[in-house]
């Protein structure tokens, strides 16, 4: 078909010069002061009637087979019966129309009223199914008046408002962002009709409207004129997705909490969640110390968790039992079982899939950073999966957007949301770049400003929660996040440049392009060792990160006791950012080191002549600090380095640096330079050093770090002759 004649429609649209903008035609509706008629509500049994928990929060109650509901279980409630039902008296409100009509329609109803001598009792209740369809009809057309024009409800009387805000906390609504082709269109849901709360309600599903402060600060590389397009949320009541499937009973939920508490009874929890705040939040901080820690009782904190984040919490806790005086000697003998916390947390998750939580996606990142279940391979392709899904959880419940500037919502919301979405961002590009597959995250699909560093967090003996409740900085994070967050946009810069399927097909065989993309990102990586040498030194870590793993309690001692407590709270969770570091490095060398081996050497000009000898060069420092980083780590051992928190991807970036040290090998011998054999030796002397150290390491508690890279080493010795074989 063609459209205005011989022009096709694309090409109609190259000839407009003067477009009209398209104005919708008013509709005539009620008058907004004027009320309808209401029949009466559909009837509803008074012998099952809800729990007292779930009328207040007017959600469904549903009890398989006797008390406690779901919604009591899952929140750790008393399910009871106790609040009488209120008695209200029906009100009939009557549209004004001419005294003729209404007095016609009082005698129809008087005549065929069920107190008349009517024989058709079938049509009344026709009438009054009619008058509720009708009655409905009216109240959405009210609600909803899709085609008024959204100049007449301006964003600054919205603004005015100030409606409070929290999706982490709706007890009974799930969070979906409103994309901008969805089938919900942003632009035509900003022009509902939402009330003073910002909300507005469609067929059980709340829409709720946020405007942004035009002043809220925005990621770096989007410029002064970016505009915010409508940011609107659908919340559906969890009912909606109660028939959602793949899903377990319900009653199998509720078993698996009942076994979480008979495996983690609340005063052992209580224990467990000082325990991650203390050795996993500095350097993963997916949880909320201001919502969670502030003056609440632990144990209610305990019960309102799901049980996907509840079992989650436990599991990634538990290595760090022997570091708490109380678990160390009650509760070590039987001490809970983590496969199967996890399991219980997996289960749980699936569940919760169907109406997710911001507290869904907190334990899908936790279940990513568990330790290795078979410390010889890389992993299953679930790790790789549950990496892509975790992203699209973000993505649904837009974290990809910047709450910065949202009126209303609470700032440890805020601060809570920018946190979960870099977590996310750097568990999809470590992981995938050790699997060598693509990431899930486009660049150009999010707008969540860098975090900046908590300056407090620099100073010893602080009180971490103390300097979150009172931070006006509300993009403010712990310094190890702070430089793992920078240090990952630069290694995805780097994977972009030289490691997509374009890029590599650029980069592969022109040496010439791949040092010019490589000057500026070499750079950055240089900049960032500057930012964050206090954090990634070789020695001395151990008293600089005592302000990570602090104890919250009082710095002043009585007894020999607390004083060997608190030295014992002292470990080194920063070695896994500086692997990181290194790694990031080896990438930009590896992507450098591969356009060498493809290209000869006489085919290049003098000046990438020069930048062939600087690239092996600079290859062999940075494999000369990775040999000395692991003795490094070798040597300190005893410090309880191994026992601090290690990012889930460290395994894979140690099996990345044997891969490294081997390419270089490669490089080496296959180079025409004079020193060929004395840099021959000094690499194989350094894979030596390498072999060695990852042999010692493997034997201790080390080895789920680092037995995967010596496997790969060994397998990669064994066919050194034909990796020196000439191409």
């Amino acid at each position: 078909m063609e459209l205005l004649g011989d022009v096709s429609f694309l090409d109609a649209l190259e000839t407009v010069t003067d477009i009209t903008p398209f104005e919708f035609p008013s509709t005539d509706l009620p008058p907004a002061g004027i009320d309808h008629v209401h029949g009466p509500r559909p009837y509803r049994s008074r012998k099952n009637r809800p729990c007292d928990f779930c009328r207040a929060r007017k959600a469904a109650c549903k009890i398989t087979v006797a008390p406690p509901c779901t919604l009591c279980s899952s929140y750790g409630k008393e399910c009871t019966f106790n609040n009488q039902t209120k008695r209200k008296r029906s009100v009939v409100q009557v549209v004004e129309e001419a005294p003729k009509r209404r007095h016609n329609d009082d005698n129809v109803s008087h005549s065929l009223s069920p107190l008349s001598n009517s024989d058709s009792p079938s049509w009344s209740m026709t009438r009054e199914s009619t008058q509720r369809r009708t009655s409905r009809a009216h109240t959405d057309l009210h609600r909803a008046p899709l085609l008024e024009p959204a100049s007449d409800r301006s964003t600054k009387d919205y603004v005015a408002r100030r409606p409070e805000i929290s999706f982490a906390l709706h007890p009974t609504k799930s969070l979906n962002w409103v994309g901008d082709s969805g089938e919900a269109d942003p632009w035509l849901c900003r022009r509902y009709e939402y009330g003073a709360e910002g909300h507005c309600v469609l067929s059980r599903i709340m829409y709720q409207r946020v405007v942004p402060d035009a002043a809220s600060p925005k990621r770096l590389g989007f410029n002064e004129e970016y505009e915010e397009p409508p940011l609107v949320f659908m919340l559906p009541d969890d009912a909606l997705a109660a028939k959602g499937e793949p899903r377990v009973e319900d009653s199998a939920i509720e078993d698996a909490r009942k076994e979480v508490m008979d495996l983690v009874p609340e005063d052992v929890g209580v224990h467990m969640l000082k325990l991650f705040f203390r050795f996993v939040y500095p350097y993963f901080p997916v949880l909320s110390r201001e919502d969670m820690l502030s003056g609440r009782d632990l144990e209610t904190v305990l019960r309102s968790l799901p049980l996907s984040l509840l079992s989650a919490i436990y599991a990634t806790a538990l290595p760090f039992m022997l570091y708490d005086d109380y678990l160390a000697t009650a509760v070590v003998h039987s001490a809970p079982s983590a496969v199967q916390l996890y399991r219980i947390c997996w289960t749980a998750i699936c569940q919760e899939m169907h109406s997710p939580r911001l507290a869904t996606l907190q334990a899908c990142l936790l279940v990513l950073q568990r330790p290795p279940t078979n410390r010889f391979i890389m992993d299953t392709p679930w790790r790789w999966s549950c990496t892509a899904w975790t992203v699209s959880l973000a993505n649904i419940m837009g974290l990809c957007k910047s709450s910065a500037g949202w009126s209303g919502m609470p700032a440890w919301e805020k601060r809570l949301r920018g946190r979960l979405w870099w977590a996310t961002y750097c568990m999809d590009k470590w992981s995938l770049l050790g699997a060598g597959m693509p990431s899930h995250i486009d660049d150009d699909n999010f707008d969540v400003p860098e975090p900046t560093l908590d300056q407090t967090s620099t100073t010893n003996h602080v009180d971490a929660l103390s300097s979150e409740q009172h931070s006006h900085d509300s993009r403010a994070v712990p310094a190890h996040f702070y430089h793992l967050v920078t240090l990952t946009t630069t290694l995805s810069d780097i994977v972009q440049a030289f490691y997509s399927i374009r890029a590599t097909s650029q980069t592969a065989r022109n040496m010439g392009l791949s040092l010019e993309r490589a000057k500026p990102l070499r750079a950055r990586l240089r900049d960032w060792r500057e930012a964050s040498r206090v954090y990634i030194a070789s020695t001395g870590l151990s008293d600089l990160t005592r302000n990570d793993s602090q104890s919250p309690e009082a710095s002043t001692y009585t007894t020999l006791k607390e004083v060997d407590h608190d030295s014992m709270e002292t470990l080194d969770g920063n070695a896994s950012l500086r692997l990181a570091y290194i790694i990031a490095v080896m990438t930009l060398y590896r992507a450098l080191l591969r356009a060498m081996e493809n290209t000869a050497e006489e085919h290049h000009t003098d000046a990438n002549s020069a930048g062939r000898i600087a690239v092996l060069a600079g290859a062999k420092e940075c494999a000369k600090e990775a040999v000395e980083f692991a003795e490094d780590l070798r040597n300190r051992g005893s410090a309880g380095v191994w026992d601090a928190f290690w990012h889930s991807w460290s395994r894979a970036n140690f099996a990345l640096a044997t891969s490294f040290l081997m390419r270089v090998l490669v490089n080496v011998n296959a180079s025409q330079s004079s020193s060929r054999d004395e840099d021959l030796l000094e690499v194989k002397a350094l894979i030596a050093r390498w072999r060695r150290v990852l042999r010692l390491m493997s034997g201790n508690v080390g080895n789920g770090m680092t037995s995967l890279a010596l496997l790969r080493l060994e397998g990669d010795i064994l066919q050194e002759s034909a990796l020196l074989r000439q191409q």
